[in-house]
């Protein structure tokens, strides 16, 4: 098994490259409402890389690298999710293998050979792989300590060439609107290589040296790449500002909020501005966090956005509008529903059994890309034989997505219109506490200027 595995994974796969095209990029883009790629000219086309990601979000780090570049990487992944037959199938097509954890049991140098022989060849057939090097998910913006598992790997390939230029290290960068929400948004920032070979020298004098150096680097170049909130004790409301005040910020920075690398360097500007505050100026930092979490208690009570607070007032003319508007599209939310909602819930349903969080959306993608394919083919086939008229045929089927896109925003659009109406209540029955969160968000607003003047 394990000659065939290797000499499986050492060059291009057609069937992968078919399945990627037609069903995981699909589904991926689907999955996602908006997909940012920074620096993807940064990754060489050809000869061996180790893409290096933060590591948020379980499966889905792995196929968002997928999805970006055509390279066929090969992945590891910590083993105990290999349990179920399918699931090793579907990890396996996918160029995913196990790596074991000491808090797996047994003893894992053993267990990882295998991988790490497929690995080595892997990159000495000029491929791709993929490791994480924070060793574990977590989907808190911070960048952990990276484990040194991934530079003795690179510099064991590395030795083949001495120090002449070969394995590559790209520091990736991965940031998720949320971890668990379908039609959310991903950003996938690619750093600059790190050529292993500058360490060479030094790894043969000092081992141990070379690759605590190496680490240093690739920490250095994650966090230009990344969300990297620090503070601990302000975590939750720098982590709430850095979008607050994006737009004010980037105007003050002169920086184009439609580019994606504009919006990264705008939030880690104001995550600077805030830890700069909270060095100098720790009372000032305090007050600060003190109203935002007086500010968020408001808003999750009354379970509104912050775009509510910011755009009021509504007109009940303008209100009325939407809800009309609402009323037309009841029959295409409808339809969406007939043709999606089943496997959508128990897609649902798969996800929320999960012990571990973070790979809610991992099963979600993965049930999903299995079950609307297969719903969809049935409800085609039923379609065909029912429906006399044959552009229904052709039309209906092409529209089962499209529908089922409609009805998830319809359903979004219409918890919006309710929080607009509740809001306007609110207003109306001069409520103190949307008065109290009017104001805050002013005072909150004035000191965030405050730290960019």
């Amino acid at each position: 098994m394990a000659k065939t595995l290797e000499q499986k994974l050492s060059k291009r796969s057609f069937g992968y490259t078919l399945l990627r095209t037609l069903l995981v990029s699909t589904a991926y883009f689907l999955f996602y409402r908006k997909v940012d790629v920074i620096g993807a000219k940064n990754v060489p086309n050809t000869g061996p890389i180790i893409f290096a990601p933060n590591h948020p979000n379980a499966l889905m780090d792995a196929l968002s690298i997928i999805y970006t570049k055509d390279r066929q990487p090969v992945f590891v992944a910590r083993a105990d999710i290999f349990k179920k037959p399918l699931i090793i199938a579907i990890l396996n097509f996918l160029r995913i293998l196990p790596i074991f954890r000491k808090r797996d049991g047994g003893i894992a140098s053993d267990n990882n050979q295998e991988t790490f022989d497929v690995i080595l060849k892997t990159l000495h057939n000029g491929q791709a792989i993929g490791i994480m090097p924070e060793g574990t998910h977590n989907e808190i913006k911070r960048l952990r300590m990276l484990q040194k598992g991934v530079f003795r790997m690179a510099m064991q390939a590395q030795e083949e060439f001495g120090n002449t230029p070969m394995i590559k290290i790209v520091p990736v960068g991965l940031d998720y609107s949320s971890t668990n929400k379908f039609r959310s948004d991903v950003m996938i920032n690619y750093g600059k290589t790190i050529d292993v070979s500058d360490f060479y020298d030094l790894y043969v004098e000092n081992p141990a040296r070379a690759f605590k150096q190496m680490q240093d680097v690739m920490m250095e170049k994650m966090r230009e790449g990344m969300i990297d909130i620090a503070n601990e004790q302000y975590y939750s409301e720098i982590e709430f500002l850095r979008k607050l005040y994006q737009r004010q910020a980037a105007q003050r920075l002169g920086l184009d909020l439609r580019k994606a690398e504009h919006r990264l360097q705008t939030q880690q500007k104001i995550i600077a501005a805030l830890e700069n505050c909270n060095q100098t100026n720790p009372d000032e930092m305090s007050e600060l966090c003190l109203a935002v979490r007086n500010y968020r208690t408001i808003l999750q009570k009354y379970d509104f956005e912050d775009g509510l607070i910011k755009s009021q007032p509504y007109s009940l003319a303008g209100l009325l509008g939407r809800s009309i508007l609402a009323l037309l599209g009841i029959l295409f939310c409808i339809l969406g529903l007939i043709f999606n909602y089943l496997p959508f819930k128990v897609s649902d349903i798969a996800s929320h059994k999960v012990k571990d969080p973070q790979f809610i959306s991992s099963v979600q993608f993965v049930t999903g890309m299995l079950l609307f394919p297969l719903y969809h083919f049935i409800m085609t086939v039923l379609l065909v034989i029912f429906i006399p008229c044959i552009w229904g045929k052709i039309i209906i089927p092409l529209l089962m997505i499209p529908l089922g896109i409609f009805t998830w925003n319809y359903f979004l659009a219409m918890k919006k219109l309710g929080a607009q109406f509740r809001f306007r209540f609110c207003k109306l029955s001069k409520n103190h506490e949307i008065q109290e969160a009017i104001e805050l968000r002013k005072n909150i607003f004035k000191k965030l200027s405050q730290l960019f003047n």
